[in-house]
């Protein structure tokens, strides 16, 4: 919760004329426009059973192990298949780095603070170790199908915090040493295919409860 509260501390300097808009608007990126938000998943939200996974840290990806569970339970148990199932995974907080691209993750800085390793090598994860998971590779953290691109195109709809995501164009603006539209630039061309941005993770949990979905907190 660090970034969020510097910026709330920063908010309320600014708010007391302690701070200049120009300094707080180049530290936090403006959100989408209202109205611009994509929000089909909802059409897609028609299992007979429904939850959403809460993941707000990357926890060596247990939100993966969660969905591909609640999947494969309702088939084992009711020989039901994905389609009669719902599943939503919220990412958000500190755990947008999963939704990224294997391009950010090659210099080893977002795994700087989980230290991962490579589902096949074993060796520190220099690629996003979610995604790509082989088949008998050791050292991954979930099974192939339960690997974050395979649950989507299972039919799991995945939600990813925009609130977030500008924090973590910070970070990588910073890492790089590049502008910080450069920055955002990266992150949407690595943000990984059929991914929806929400304006918040807790919009997004919150919406989906709303759509008749239970909630579990992947931690």
């Amino acid at each position: 919760m660090t970034q969020r509260r510097d910026f709330l501390r920063q908010a309320s300097l600014l708010a007391a004329g302690g701070l200049a808009a120009s300094q707080l608007e180049a530290q936090a990126a403006a959100p989408a426009a209202q109205g611009s938000w994509d929000m089909s998943w909802t059409e897609r939200v028609t299992g007979k059973h429904r939850m959403v996974f809460d993941a707000h840290a990357i926890s060596d990806g247990v939100c993966l192990h969660q969905a591909r569970s609640f999947l494969q339970g309702y088939t084992d148990v009711y020989g039901m298949t994905d389609a009669d199932v719902t599943a939503v995974l919220v990412i958000r907080h500190s755990a947008v780095p999963m939704v990224m691209n294997d391009s950010l993750w090659a210099d080893g800085f977002l795994n700087e603070a989980d230290k991962l390793k490579d589902p096949k090598t074993g060796e520190p994860a220099r690629r996003n170790p979610f995604i790509n998971i082989e088949p008998g590779s050791q050292h991954a953290l979930t099974w192939p199908d339960g690997a974050l691109d395979t649950l989507i195109s299972r039919g799991v709809i995945v939600l990813a915090c925009d609130l977030a995501l500008r924090n973590f164009t910070g970070r990588i603006a910073n890492h790089r040493k590049i502008p910080r539209p450069d920055a955002a630039a990266l992150v949407n061309a690595n943000l990984i295919p059929g991914i929806y941005r929400m304006p918040t993770g807790v919009f997004a949990t919150c919406h989906a409860q709303q759509l008749g979905c239970g909630v579990l907190n992947a931690v």
